[in-house]
């Protein structure tokens, strides 16, 4: 009996070893396949610019003040998400939460573009105009130096574009960036240089159910947490992208929320601002992408959201579904190949 006792518990060790070995191996091939992006994007439309210096050429100002108020307009902001490395085949690709990529400026220019018959577009969709990878932190202390290229695409441009969108029942959606089209070909060059090595998607997408209850984690880079240092220079330079350098989070959680017929769920973890695109990572498959935390406040007795909740309840956070990912890359590669004998 003793000797049947002893056998068991070194099989439940020994599980429980290959599990944490298992566990362990999943986390680094997964670290090498999640990067920092960086977007900048403009914060006013380009008809919101024309329409004020109309409006003051109109009142008589001088070419030169209507320069110097043109310039004030001309303002850029920078954001950040996480993004997943992946291949397809011989394809590669950057995926990531839809928000994360939209610029919602060149939106709105299409939009009055469209409403005021300048141009006909067929999607209103577009992405910021500028695109970076932040430098990893493994690749400062190897090489002592940071990347500082981006890439810098033309959302206003007519035919294929380099990019496509999943959309969802959350209002967001997926985000997939092709590495395909010239100019990011160059970004994915840089990728591998850097370390990082695309993850086959054909080993991460999983048909396995998904309960309440399912332990997860997540892998991303949440804003100033995740900024390990910063590259200082002596002299003034042209710099195409900030010089943070950073390291990734891992933070562990679980499905709060799941049911089969809704597009998105909510999983019970901590994340900020810069984690949106992180994948959700169950026994090392992909089973969703960070949306962001619940837009739902907390309301107090007198009926009054808490001023000091502003970005949702608790840890409850939006879970886009990645059950589409495989069949709309099939779909895109039509419009991916239009894309390349275009360029060429």
């Amino acid at each position: 009996m003793k000797i049947s006792i002893f056998i068991l518990l070194l099989l439940i060790s020994a599980v429980g070893h290959s599990q944490q070995k298992q566990s362990k191996e999943d986390f680094n091939i997964w670290k090498k396949a999640v990067v920092n992006i960086e977007t900048e994007g403009y914060i006013y439309p380009k008809h919101i610019i024309d329409s004020v210096i109309k409006s003051k050429r109109d009142s008589g100002y001088s070419d030169h003040k209507l320069d110097s108020i043109s310039k004030l307009y001309l303002i850029t902001i920078i954001g950040t998400g996480t993004a997943i490395y992946i291949r397809n085949g011989g394809r590669k690709y950057l995926i990531t939460a839809k928000h994360v990529l939209t610029d919602l400026v060149l939106v709105s220019q299409k939009i009055f573009e469209n409403n005021n018959s300048i141009n006909k577009w067929d999607t209103l969709e577009a992405i910021y105009p500028r695109i970076s990878i932040r430098t990893p932190y493994e690749f400062f202390m190897e090489h002592k130096g940071f990347n500082n290229f981006a890439v810098f695409n033309n959302s206003l441009a007519k035919g294929p574009k380099p990019y496509f969108f999943i959309s969802d029942s959350t209002g967001d959606g997926i985000g997939v960036i092709s590495l395909q089209e010239k100019n990011y070909k160059i970004l994915d060059t840089l990728l591998q240089r850097n370390g990082y090595s695309p993850i086959p998607i054909e080993t991460i997408i999983t048909n396995e159910n998904i309960k309440p209850l399912d332990e997860i984690y997540a892998i991303g880079f949440p804003e100033m947490v995740s900024v390990a240092g910063r590259v200082s220079f002596q002299q003034a330079q042209v710099l195409n992208q900030s010089t943070d350098i950073v390291t990734p989070f891992i933070v562990k959680g679980t499905v709060a929320m799941y049911e089969q017929n809704i597009q998105h769920y909510y999983v019970d973890l901590t994340i900020t601002p810069g984690n949106s695109g992180s994948p959700i990572i169950k026994n090392g498959k992909l089973i969703g992408i960070v949306s962001g935390i619940n837009k739902y406040r907390i309301i107090d007795d007198n009926n009054k959201a808490d001023n000091q909740n502003l970005f949702g309840i608790g840890h409850l956070v939006n879970i886009i579904n990645t059950t589409q990912l495989i069949k709309s890359l099939e779909m895109y590669k039509l419009e991916e190949e239009n894309l390349i004998i275009k360029e060429n």
